[in-house]
């Protein structure tokens, strides 16, 4: 039963994280909270719950009270991802929650192994198109961001890559820096400690356009596989029930947040743009990118699991 709005909020607030330390979405987690803090004058308390690509953390949050005092935060793959991937959890995370704000976008990085002559993605696709299979992409889970951009890469560049799952971001990350695997697409914040060592070289950016905090990369699209696009997201969710007044509570609390030039030059700093934290537009932007991957979902069998 939804709770009432009055005095609220009035003791912790918990942020359930459905990524691990580290991820990209627990670097703008935590950096929300802090912010949260202050603005909310209550302690707002990170947790990671990490597992079955954020899964996990779904079922952590809907144990809680409807109450607004237990929020989820989740990239675009837990939300709009998947419940297509994993069928019978679609009605769990597309019927049970409702959104609060987006915390932010950004587009993803494709990296390669540094000094192997993978300098480019034309470069890339040749090496691919010569010994089909003999080149490995990482990626972090099944139905990760990264998994789906490496499976829709394949697709459209009409290239055999062979595909190996680390169990985090930063993992499957040291995979190619460490020479066990060739390529991997993945956030410019999950990516950099393996790209500023040198040991991984960030070759392309995935969005429709350049990125405007790289913007001397070129994007997979202009590089040769030209319907290829992806960008992703992170946001704030609370279960169904959560009383309206409390939902725009804290919308209008994370807008605050976002719009303060300092939260958003440490994001920029992490390759993150902040979100768009309207409630409502949100909630609309959310069932729109999940009606999409829905239909490339069910277009690779790669992506589907029970």
């Amino acid at each position: 039963m939804a709770q009432p709005a009055t005095g609220y909020p009035n003791r912790p607030i918990r942020l359930v994280i459905a990524t691990p330390p580290g991820s990209t979405p627990d670097v703008g987690a935590r950096l929300l909270a802090q912010y949260l803090t202050e603005d909310l004058k209550q302690p707002v308390i990170v947790e990671n719950k990490p597992g079955v690509n954020g899964l996990i953390a779904v079922r952590e949050v809907l144990k809680s009270p409807a109450d607004g005092y237990t929020v989820l935060v989740a990239p675009s793959s837990t939300m709009a991802v998947t419940p297509h991937v994993y069928k019978k959890q679609a009605g769990q995370v597309l019927n049970d929650f409702s959104a609060v704000s987006q915390i932010y976008q950004t587009d993803m990085s494709l990296i390669v192994r540094s000094g192997e002559g993978l300098e480019s993605v034309g470069a890339l696709l040749d090496a691919a198109r010569k010994s089909p299979g003999k080149l490995t992409a990482a990626y972090a889970a099944v139905g990760s961001a990264s998994h789906v951009a490496i499976e829709l890469f394949k697709q459209q560049a009409g290239v055999d890559i062979y595909t190996v799952p680390f169990n985090t971001s930063p993992a499957a990350a040291l995979a190619v820096a460490s020479g066990n695997a060739d390529l991997l697409f993945e956030t410019v914040a999950s990516t950099e400690p393996v790209v500023s060592s040198g040991r991984a070289k960030r070759i392309a950016m995935t969005g429709a356009s350049r990125f405007k905090l790289v913007p001397t990369l070129p994007t997979v699209a202009e590089s040769g596989v030209p319907r290829f696009v992806i960008t992703t997201w992170a946001g704030a969710f609370v279960p169904r029930g959560v009383a309206p007044d409390r939902i725009a509570t804290l919308s209008s609390a994370i807008g605050k947040v976002l719009a303060n030039r300092d939260m958003a030059r440490k994001l920029h700093t992490a390759g993150l743009l902040p979100g768009d934290a309207s409630a409502p537009s949100f909630e609309a932007f959310w069932r729109a990118e999940a009606a999409l991957w829905e239909k490339t979902v069910a277009q690779s069998k790669a992506l589907q699991q029970e």
